[in-house]
């Protein structure tokens, strides 16, 4: 069985955000032809026997223990490099030197994400690059919404990023990205032709088994992991700008914030009538599966949005803005809804909660979007048969 390393800036496992989502399935469909070794970096110290879970994917775990401390560190140390600080600041010589001595293990190198091309590029062997989203089109529009520390973080980026992404597509044999307007992005600012792939996202097959009579209750919402930039912006613009709206006309809905690691701004929307943040729920979707409509207003962002899909999957409405969807194959109006004003927001959400079978209808044509393009069975068959071809 030929052998295939995956390598990954942080452990694959909880299976939080979509980064980790990406790397645990896009390995798991891998190794169902292959034998898989993971390389990651245990910025956590998370215990080995507590990766049992990994085992099911993984022949082999290979993990370098770094806390958040040293890693912002090694950033700080290689600020005023050309590299973009999130690629400097996860490339330690240890790891590098453990790879050189054994990349020729391998028939493949799999390098997930643009943090961990610097181990790859150089290597004489074949090697691809899941660049997941094209990060430098995501920084470039934060930067004109970012304050505070964010501010600074974006600015340096915005001028490394694309430079960064351009050089390394020479140096790969192939590329995946999980979306058309991420590739055309790419492709537009490089000065050569690359073999780029988009392999979307799939959407957890939880989602796609639950129960379809769950009884909706009067409220709305949001998921994602909440110390996640984007993610935060666009739960702060509702709360404040839109959902103030939906509550002069209906006192008793709700604005349901689901997710992990909530910022202290996140944690203060609370103070809003109407606001619940939740933090951490062993099962969010029992959140997704009653809200009336589910709202993803984000405003900056690249990539496929993994918290459309899934809400997508549960048959919900989903009212995002032209950032939201730019990443999913769909057609605002049949399978979401696209809107960016604050105003024109909340008419079309209050739309949809006065109109039950709007709602119904909107929902059964996203499931059967998400069940002709956006399940790991059907991005396992493309996964598998480019991976076949490199290989």
């Amino acid at each position: 069985m030929k052998k295939i390393l995956v390598l990954s800036s942080r452990i694959p496992y909880p299976l939080v955000g979509g980064d980790r989502n990406r790397i645990y399935h896009m390995s798991k469909i891998l190794a169902t032809k292959y034998e898989v070794d993971l390389l990651a970096i245990n910025e956590n110290r998370t215990k080995r026997e507590e990766l049992s879970t990994l085992d099911q994917v993984f022949s082999n775990l290979i993990l370098f223990n770094f806390s958040l401390m040293v890693l912002k560190g090694n950033a700080f140390k290689k600020l005023f490099s050309r590299k973009p600080i999130q690629v400097a600041g996860y490339h330690f010589k240890t790891i590098q030197r453990w790879i050189n001595k054994h990349f020729k293990e391998y028939d493949l190198i799999y390098a997930n994400h643009i943090r961990t091309a610097e181990y790859a590029r150089r290597l004489p062997c074949k090697k691809v690059l899941d660049f997941h989203d094209a990060i430098s089109m995501n920084y470039k529009d934060a930067l004109k919404r970012a304050r505070g520390f964010w501010k600074a973080f974006y600015f340096i980026e915005d001028k490394r990023l694309l430079p960064y992404e351009l050089e390394v597509l020479q140096d790969f044999d192939k590329y995946f990205i999980t979306s058309q307007a991420d590739k055309d992005y790419l492709l537009a600012n490089a000065s050569m032709s690359a073999d780029i792939e988009v392999i979307p996202m799939g959407v957890n097959d939880k989602a796609l088994k639950r129960d379809q009579n769950v009884k909706e209750e009067n409220w709305l919402a949001f998921l994602g992991k909440m110390n996640y930039y984007p993610n935060e912006d666009a739960a702060i613009f509702f709360a404040n700008e839109v959902f103030p709206l939906l509550r002069n006309k209906d006192k008793s809905l709700k604005f349901v914030v689901i997710g992990a690691h909530p910022t202290r701004r996140v944690q203060a929307l609370r103070k809003i009538q109407g606001v619940e943040v939740t933090g951490f729920v062993d099962d969010p979707y029992k959140y997704l599966e009653k809200a009336k409509v589910v709202v993803a207003p984000m405003r900056f962002g690249a990539g496929v949005q993994n918290k459309i899909l899934e809400a997508m999957a549960l048959r919900r409405p989903v009212v995002t803005t032209s950032k939201g969807a730019r990443g999913i194959v769909g057609e605002d109006g049949k399978h979401f809804v696209v809107i960016d004003d604050p105003q024109e927001m909340a008419n079309k959400i209050l739309e949809l909660l006065n109109d039950n079978e709007k709602r119904k209808v909107i929902g059964e044509n996203a499931r059967a979007l998400i069940e002709e393009r956006y399940t790991w069975d059907a991005v396992g068959r493309k996964l598998l048969k480019e991976t076949k071809e490199l290989i």
